[in-house]
């Protein structure tokens, strides 16, 4: 499931469209970490190891930063963050205060800081909207610098976040990684339909694939969530791109009411009436599709790597017996929402150059992947090479995980980000208009193009109160 305190973060803001797609059912928050504490003296050999990848340019002054971080799901990860902050401090004379701030707290705690014109030097941001808002509001310092000398590290970011975090040509965050919510699929049931382990490639192959899988009560095959919540609107947009559809055209205007997406409506409604999709599922909240695959009563999922965590720690049999892949072609092709995690600087900061060089020190894809081993499976390398380390090649559910990243999208596709359009989008994600879309057709039986046409109305009242385009 998903950490609720991520969505109310969102909700809070109005903002968050991408990651909130992302966030669904994510694992559980763990308890907060206490702030980092400034540890005994690193070692020589740990200092000179902490020396900045970064060549040239201004350094750190050695005035003291304050770094705010959300929780990696894994109090592993954020002590391995921690102590990377406090090796780079160590070699640049600087003291570092990294303060994991816990999740329910955190919206609240930021903007309060920020009412106070008190934030942190440094901050952790979980989708690329937040980050558009604060620089917006010119909350935020130009970390151009830092993208040119770290995006082309390691075969480069991946190339989906490249539009997302800057205004005009300047960038206002740093990703530092990837996720993506994939198709999990169990491959020994699809060996038992088709002969081959191998995951669908097209809706269709699929549709084929559960109809042959479906055993009633015991088995609906499609755990495709319908209920009043994020991950309906994410399985949703999923459809919808795929089928040709998009939510808003090139252009930023609402385009939801097009044949394709009618297409995509109507696809997912025979889904139901072959009763592939359990019958609870119009009343899942975001832990619907876990537990259904989780307890085998459903084939085949979409949702972010938090079930792949789920079975490497409970079921050892059903990981062996399941994969993640890439969300089946469409008429369109297969695309997938995917988003990062980043990080940036409030232009309050006595430090920015300080700031800028710690960054660029975490950014080290060695650093990373130090700090991806110890979260797991729930942080994907942001560097394209960085998928070749061991960690990540002795684990064969991510060999699909590549082609979902190079097909990602945001929301806000096919349109460039932009403020008052995210905030747009944001507004319609949490008040679920996509799901009550869905809804208004599985439960109430209104037909889909009537409910596509509501629901793109709907939304372009959002955009207007929000000075959207429409």
């Amino acid at each position: 499931m998903t950490a609720p305190t991520r969505r109310a973060f969102l909700r809070d803001l109005g903002l968050g469209a991408g990651v909130l797609l992302l966030a669904a059912c994510g694992q559980a928050a763990q308890p907060a970490a206490a702030p980092t504490p400034a540890p005994a003296a690193p070692t020589a050999a740990a200092a000179a190891a902490a020396a900045p990848a970064a060549a040239g340019g201004a350094k750190s002054n050695g005035t003291k930063l304050t770094v705010w971080g959300w929780q990696s799901f894994t109090p592993e990860g954020d002590k391995a963050l921690g102590d990377q902050m406090q090796a780079w401090g160590a070699a640049n004379k600087t003291q570092v205060e990294y303060v994991v701030v816990e999740n329910s707290q955190f919206p609240q705690k930021l903007a309060a800081s920020v009412e106070a014109k008190a934030p942190p030097d440094v901050v952790m941001l979980t989708g690329a909207s937040n980050v558009l808002d604060y620089a917006s509001r010119d909350l935020l310092a130009d970390v151009s610098d830092v993208w040119k000398g770290t995006s082309t590290q390691s075969g480069g970011f991946w190339s989906f976040v490249d539009p997302l975090y800057k205004i005009g040509s300047t960038y206002y965050g740093i990703p530092f990684e990837a996720e993506t919510s994939p198709l999990f699929a169990r491959t020994d049931l699809i060996q038992q339909a088709t002969g081959q382990p191998d995951p669908p490639k097209t809706l269709d192959d699929l549709t084929t694939i559960c109809k042959k899988l479906n055993n009633p009560p015991t088995l609906y095959a499609w755990g495709f969530t319908l209920g009043r919540t994020p991950d309906c609107a994410g399985n949703t947009l999923n459809i919808i791109w795929n089928d040709g559809g998009t939510l808003v055209d090139k252009d930023g205007k609402v385009a939801l009411n097009s044949p394709e997406t009618v297409a995509a409506l109507t696809r997912i409604k025979g889904w139901w009436d072959d009763k592939l999709i359990p019958p609870d599922s119009p009343t899942w909240d975001d832990t619907g599709n876990n537990a259904a695959f989780q307890k085998k009563q459903s084939a085949f999922v979409i949702n972010p790597p938090s079930i792949y965590g789920w079975m490497v720690a409970n079921d050892q049999d059903l990981l062996k017996n399941a994969t993640m892949a890439a969300v089946p072609a469409g008429k369109s092709g297969t695309y997938s929402s995917s988003g990062a995690w980043s990080w940036s600087i409030f232009k309050t900061s006595k430090n920015s150059d300080g700031g800028k060089d710690l960054i660029h020190y975490l950014m080290d894809p060695k650093q990373l992947q130090a700090v991806y081993s110890q979260v797991g499976g729930r942080w994907f390398p942001i560097y394209q090479d960085g998928i070749k380390d061991e960690f990540w090649t002795s684990k064969p559910q991510f060999k699909f995980y590549p082609d979902l990243l190079k097909g990602g999208r945001d929301i806000s596709y096919p349109a460039a980000p932009e403020a008052n359009m995210f905030a747009a989008l944001g507004e319609v994600q949490t008040r679920l208009i996509i799901p009550d879309m869905v809804q208004e057709i599985v439960v109430k039986g209104t037909p889909v193009a009537d409910a596509v046409k509501k629901t793109h109305d709907a939304m372009v009242e959002v955009f207007k109160a929000r000075g959207a385009k429409v």
